[in-house]
């Protein structure tokens, strides 16, 4: 019968050693998912994104089982990872549990969404939709990438730096949420993976001189405790040191001032919504209640966004004459607090303004300030006729006597759109009718969200069809396009609900009041609102759309100018009708206000002495890990400097060799030869004999005969050093191990003899 060769027997003991490794991994991608609930708003995104990972880690680690070549694992992997993401994201879509094409179209939707939206997305994004499938993508690959590092390129840190490019952008573009807990959790599973991972490749380069296979299991106590020290103090201090809680250097969010340039106004309601909620833009007095506050009509429309066209600035003047419908004069003072950009908010629609270089534009019916741009304490009256509609007026008016280009739409529209406009009004026997068809389904069917990105281009417009959620952005484009496709002049309406009425008789608008609605355009009436978007309603249009007044009403402070955080700076940015691009310089500055746990002045009992000694106790304790970490390096580099060459080495070999069994409880040498002291330290140890009697041979032949120690002697005797020291420290009490983390003259003794 054959023996096992030492490369049968080496592998063998590879095969045994890849489940822990394998399983530290995946922890570690694991805690990169749990790290993502700082880019998401909820924890719906979670359950999906383990099973691509961790079933990624899984085929990784059975391909390995199996000796698969890189050539034939690599195309496996990738074609699992389309199956695992098909199964948790477009199960609906399979055959057989087979993607088809309908399965790979959307997957390319989802992750072009991604790409055109990731230059002006904000955390929270969607926890459903393009950016969860965009995340399993990313951790899937680098759950690919961790694997091939650790196990092909036999690599330790290398394996973790997938993942921690994925975790500190993340942590870059993410919101506080949970920081400091997800960055404890993830530091902690990485540093078990690279000692697990340090472990078993020491473990597999002595095994070739018979080490003992449970040294890595033997370890794994001490490596746990370490892991799980780190982590707390990283927890414990992370919060208290200096700057923690400043404004970061670099603004992922655009929260603290910025140059904004876009189109329309219609890419940053998004932000808004989101992130300017609480800053309060400007107050309306007005004489008759709430409306919504119109700033423009967008009717163009080119299959990305919908933009202003191109039209004359007038002079306002007296224009109450040009609405031949039934309606209400009123009138509104507007105040501006952090509003900036050229247009005027006021309900619609005006007919007369002061100051009197306040223009107007015809078509859109919007008012502008040209000049100059809106600022802090500009005061603005407006005159407007607010027309009051019947659903019955609406049902018996045509949609003749407008331009065109309100029914053009692009030919990429897609067809999902298309047939669901068709779907949702065959019973509608009016233009009228279709339109409140259309309106109703999206409010039943539909939910509001504003972690849904920015977009009304045909991807985003089917990808708003399929997940059925969004914010007025989606609601307000998505109708139009429907709406034209049925015959229907439509467009955007962009600017405000009525904001939150104060005890002085001020309706306060905040950024979280930004809104976008569509418009129909009918002969002899005008253009006429309607509201799609859940949870909103305009006071003037309830007689025909039969929603009710609804808007945010988070909780503000309303009066002082700030509505809770502090800010200025502009919101509003938009293009000029007539021009491409306007530059508003200044954004909000939203503050977010985490409370610390441990803040000089505010002890528990109201004395304001504090706590001062935790922050030096937490010092104390990253120095003693500095030092565990960083002295016995230094300690074993000085001491080794001058092995530059082989005799040097084996020598410095036997040296360590001494250190170790001395720490252990063997006797001085003495005046023995390295032979006989061999047979000594043997007996007083335990050590393995043919190790011991080996590195004794060596170094009596380096020091007598040096000309016959070559290269490889040296990297063997390192190697059987190495082996002798992993055996003597379970023979060292552990009094002395704990000393040996601090004490140099025993780091010395060990590495230097």
């Amino acid at each position: 019968m054959s023996q096992a060769t030492p490369i049968d027997q080496r592998q063998g003991r590879l095969a045994t050693t890849q489940l822990l490794p394998t399983l530290c991994l995946t922890l570690l991608t694991a805690a990169t998912a749990v790290s993502m609930c700082r880019v998401f708003p909820d924890w719906q995104y979670l359950r999906p994104l383990l099973v691509v990972v961790v079933g990624t880690h899984v085929v990784a680690a059975l391909l390995r089982g199996l000796s698969a070549r890189l050539i034939v694992a690599l195309p496996t992997l990738v074609c699992a990872i389309v199956e695992l993401l098909t199964l948790a994201y477009y199960r609906d879509t399979m055959h057989l549990l087979i993607p088809t094409d309908r399965t790979i179209d959307l997957m390319r939707i989802d992750l072009q969404l991604v790409i055109d939206q990731f230059p002006t997305a904000v955390a929270p994004v969607p926890s459903v939709g393009n950016w969860a499938v965009a995340v399993a993508l990313a951790l899937a690959a680098c759950a690919a990438m961790s694997d091939t590092f650790a196990f092909r390129a036999m690599g330790r840190t290398e394996a973790i730096v997938p993942t921690a490019v994925v975790f500190i952008f993340a942590s870059a573009l993410g919101t506080d949420r949970h920081r400091v807990a997800v960055a404890a959790l993830w530091i902690g599973m990485a540093l078990l993976a690279v000692a697990v991972l340090r472990f078993r490749a020491a473990a597999d380069e002595a095994a070739w001189m018979g080490a003992r296979r449970w040294s890595l299991l033997a370890a794994l106590p001490t490596i746990g405790a370490m892991v799980a020290f780190t982590a707390v103090v990283a927890a414990a201090l992370g919060p208290l040191l200096p700057g923690a809680g400043d404004i970061a250097l670099v603004d992922t969010r655009n929260r603290h001032g910025s140059v904004t340039e876009v189109l329309s106004p219609i890419v940053d309601l998004g932000a808004q919504l989101r992130n300017r909620g609480n800053l309060e833009l400007f107050t309306v007095r007005s004489t008759d209640g709430a409306h919504y506050w119109r700033e423009i009509g967008l009717p163009v429309f080119d299959g990305t966004t919908w933009q202003p066209g191109n039209e004359d600035l007038l002079q306002m003047g007296d224009r109450s004459g040009e609405v031949s419908a039934p309606g209400t004069a009123t009138q509104q003072t507007i105040t501006i607090l952090a509003l900036g950009g050229h247009l005027v908010p006021a309900a619609y629609r005006p007919v007369r303004v002061a100051p009197d270089d306040v223009r107007w534009t015809a078509d859109s019916q919007s008012l502008v300030l040209p000049d100059t741009e809106l600022q802090k304490d500009d005061v603005i009256a407006v005159q407007t006729k607010v027309v009051a509609l019947s659903a019955e007026q609406l049902r018996s008016a045509s949609n003749n006597g407008v331009d065109a280009s309100y029914y053009s739409l692009p030919g990429s529209v897609p067809q999902t759109a298309l047939d669901t406009a068709s779907e949702v009004t065959a019973t509608a026997p009016t233009a009228y009718d279709k339109a409140i068809a259309l309106q109703n389904w999206f409010r039943s069917q539909f939910q509001y969200d504003t972690n849904v990105q920015l977009g009304n281009s045909n991807d985003a417009m089917e990808n708003f069809l399929r997940i059925k959620r969004g914010f007025c952005q989606q609601f307000a484009g998505t109708f139009a396009v429907m709406a034209r496709s049925l015959g229907l002049p439509a467009r955007v309406a962009v600017g405000f609900t009525s904001g939150q009425l104060g005890a002085d008789g001020l309706f306060h608008v905040f950024g979280r009041h930004a809104h976008a609605w569509p418009e129909v355009w009918f002969e002899g009436l005008g253009w006429v609102a309607f509201e799609p978007t859940p949870g909103r309603g305009n006071a003037d249009t309830t007689n025909y759309t039969g929603v009710d007044a609804q808007q945010d009403r988070g909780a503000t402070q309303p009066g002082d100018g700030t509505g809770g955080p502090s800010g200025t700076g502009a919101t509003t940015t938009t293009a000029l009708p007539g021009s491409t691009t306007t530059t508003v310089v200044g954004s909000p500055n939203v503050t977010t206000t985490t409370p610390a746990p441990f803040v000089s002045g505010s002890s528990g009992d109201g004395s304001g002495t504090g706590l001062p000694w935790i922050p030096i106790l937490g010092s104390l304790l990253a120095a003693a890990v500095l030092w565990i970490l960083i002295a016995p390096r230094a300690v074993r580099a000085l001491a080794h400097r001058h092995d530059d060459t082989a005799t040097a080495r084996v020598v410095s070999a036997w040296q360590r060799t001494l250190g170790a069994l001395s720490l252990a409880g063997a006797p001085a040498i003495g005046g023995a030869t390295p032979l006989e002291y061999a047979d000594i330290a043997e007996q007083a140890t335990g050590a393995d004999h043919r190790a011991l009697r080996d590195i004794a041979a060596a170094v009596t032949q380096a020091v007598y005969s040096p000309s016959s120690v070559d290269a490889d002697d040296a990297d063997r005797c390192d190697q059987l050093a190495q082996q002798l020291d992993g055996i003597c420290r379970d023979r060292i009490p552990v009094r002395t191990r704990l000393q040996m983390l601090f004490d140099v003259r025993l780091m010395r003794r060990r590495f230097a003899g």
